[in-house]
């Protein structure tokens, strides 16, 4: 539960999916597509493609398919900020950073340490 089985990070729809998922604990096609206003067959297409990443599993109950978070809220975080840091995250990708502080809740002090690490980064790539 705290590695997703494939390394691809979530994008910002899913990681939206995801907080529902996390915050009731698990829901069907049909709840999640009220949820994000978005039709059942794009919401089962990225509850699939979240599968393929092992964010969620699902399971039978004796009327519907429920889908359940897999990954938490902390090792998402932790992707997010991974993203930041590596190699091919352009040092001033200010997009993704507001969606991380956004989506994660990042502290502060972190996102400015942060900052400086990929400043680093950046010079001693040059």
């Amino acid at each position: 539960m705290t590695k997703m089985a494939n390394e691809q990070a979530l994008t910002e729809d899913e990681h939206k999916t995801m907080r529902i998922l996390w915050d009731r604990g698990g829901a069907s096609v049909g709840e999640l597509s009220v949820a994000t206003r978005r039709p059942a067959g794009e919401t089962l297409a990225m509850l699939q493609r979240l599968r393929r990443k092992g964010a969620v599993d699902r399971h039978r109950t004796a009327r519907e398919i429920v889908y359940r978070p897999c990954l938490n809220r902390e090792t998402a975080r932790t992707h997010a900020l991974g993203r930041l840091l590596t190699a091919d995250a352009p040092a001033n990708d200010t997009g993704l950073g507001v969606v991380v502080l956004r989506e994660c809740d990042v502290d502060p002090q972190d996102w400015a340490d942060l900052q400086a690490e990929i400043a680093e980064k950046a010079a001693a790539r040059r």
